[in-house]
């Protein structure tokens, strides 16, 4: 997937990152590059799965003040059934199988000790599988996962592929110009689409 991603993409990527409200005037004028081939782009490394748009909430603002990483050790033979039951679990904000002391890392957020208490004892606990747990509460996030920008390094030249889409990009820009109708960022953009889908798309 890196190979289908140039140079371009890495810098309005970067930009997003810093400021995912911008819109795909400033994006372009950022970049050097037309706004139509922008949204372009951006669609592209939407559908290929490179990037992702999400709203993310602070959760002391809004009373979830204890954060803690859950170390757990499993009977490996239900490992899949446990990553099913800690998916489901709202208090799981992050899950992964390890190497090393413990089978799965978990990261979880809840109002207090005594909601970590309930967790520990009552959800953990109960899972078939999950032989014991080892808990190091957070008192203090020095930097977020949600910190993370892609880096910048030497220029990435295009392949192929990327190179004809752009050319293609590129013509046509001069024949048809920006829409004035189009939504202002690509999260708009987003939302239209949400809302549209919502209206055609039967209900899981």
């Amino acid at each position: 997937m890196a190979r289908s991603v140039n140079d371009t993409d890495r810098a309005i990527i970067r930009l997003l990152q810093r400021n995912a409200r911008m819109s795909y005037a400033e994006l372009s004028r950022a970049t050097g590059t037309p706004e139509s081939t922008v949204r372009r782009r951006m669609d592209r490394l939407q559908q290929r799965g490179v990037i992702e748009f999400a709203m993310v909430a602070e959760p002391s603002k809004l009373g979830y003040e204890l954060r803690a990483m859950i170390g757990l050790r499993v009977d490996l033979h239900r490992l899949e059934e446990i990553a099913g039951t800690l998916r489901a679990m709202n208090e799981v904000t992050f899950a992964a199988f390890l190497t090393g002391n413990f089978d799965i890392m978990i990261h979880i957020i809840v109002e207090s000790q005594e909601d970590l208490v309930g967790l520990l004892t009552e959800k953990l606990s109960s899972i078939e599988g999950v032989r014991s747990t080892e808990t190091f509460v957070m008192p203090w996030i020095i930097k977020p996962t949600t910190s993370w920008v892609l880096p910048e390094h030497e220029a990435h030249p295009a392949p192929a592929d990327v190179s004809d889409d752009l050319s293609e990009d590129d013509d046509d820009d001069e024949m048809t110009g920006d829409e004035d109708a189009q939504p202002s960022s690509f999260a708009d953009r987003i939302r239209q689409r949400n809302v549209r889908n919502i209206a055609t798309v039967k209900e899981q």
